[in-house]
């Protein structure tokens, strides 16, 4: 990577970091999903980046892609377990990372787990390891600590503007998914949970992102709607809260519905524990030197 977009990618890790951790203060019983995370994506702008995805805060055994809508009311549970899932670039250059906060101490080991797991990985994330080893090592973790790690979540590759680029880094053993290579960012993040250790796609969508700018049949009203939307984020996960100056919650949801009718946009539905199980999260973004990672988040 060169100097300069080096540079952009550990401002962009240190925004993201800030933005977390001021986020994770702020997640108290009674306090509503959608000021957290309006309050969180500010920062990141203010602190001069832009957010690489909606903030997400997933509570329980909502696993990920919880993002407040536009007219949310909804607000963080006595006794929750919240993740909270912060992402931010500059100019492309993306960074990752996430916290879970435990609002009973029963829990405490759930949040553990899954931070230990976290730990453990980036000690062994070296070019030419097997990336199947790396999710030994978080497999072994969790359930060292009793819990189940969450088969199919895991962490990524990331290239500029993208986010998922590609390369999946398990959370349990697997093969032939490649080895870590040096000069590479990945985004490492462990999921325990209390229940099978498994999730599924929940009915609700709070996040899309541009799936083709040149989808078919779409009417001129369609087409400057989705220009929009790629001005604002690219190619970018984004929000409904995004587009809220562009007209009624509702004729916005209508809308974000026909573009994905027809293949404009890709829906990411909310990912819930299959057994309601709750779930804990901890996430990093790195980059694989010869020496080893260097955590940028």
């Amino acid at each position: 990577m060169e100097e300069s977009a080096l540079e952009l990618l550990k401002k962009a890790g240190k925004i993201a970091a800030k933005a977390r951790d001021i986020g994770a203060k702020a997640i108290k019983p009674g306090a509503k999903v959608y000021d957290i995370c309006e309050e969180v994506e500010k920062i990141i702008v203010e602190e001069g980046a832009k957010p690489a995805f909606p903030c997400n805060l997933s509570i329980n055994a909502e696993a990920a892609h919880y993002s407040p809508k536009i007219d949310d009311e909804k607000t963080i549970p006595e006794g929750a377990v919240v993740k909270l899932d912060v992402g931010a670039h500059i100019d492309g250059y993306i960074t990752d990372t996430a916290v879970t906060v435990v609002l009973d101490d029963k829990y405490q080991k759930l949040a553990e787990a899954a931070k230990d797991a976290l730990q453990a990985a980036i000690a062994n994330m070296r070019p030419g390891v097997d990336l199947g080893e790396i999710g030994k090592n978080i497999e072994k973790i969790i359930k060292m600590y009793g819990f189940k790690p969450i088969k199919n979540l895991g962490g990524h590759l990331i290239k500029r503007y993208e986010l998922h680029a590609g390369v999946f880094v398990p959370n349990i053993y697997e093969r032939g998914l490649g080895r870590v290579i040096e000069g590479n960012t990945y985004a490492i993040e462990p999921f325990a949970t209390t229940g099978e250790g498994e999730v599924i796609e929940g009915k609700e969508v709070t996040i899309y992102s541009i799936k083709s700018l040149n989808a078919r049949n779409l009417t001129d009203e369609e087409k400057k709607f989705l220009d929009e939307i790629y001005q604002r984020a690219n190619m970018l996960p984004f929000s409904e809260r995004w587009l809220k100056d562009l007209g009624e919650p509702e004729y916005i949801r209508q809308m974000l519905k026909i573009l994905v009718r027809r293949g404009a946009l890709r829906a990411y539905p909310i990912l819930i524990e299959i057994r309601k199980g709750l779930v804990s999260q901890f996430e990093h973004t790195v980059l694989v030197s010869k020496d080893g990672a260097e955590i940028i988040t």
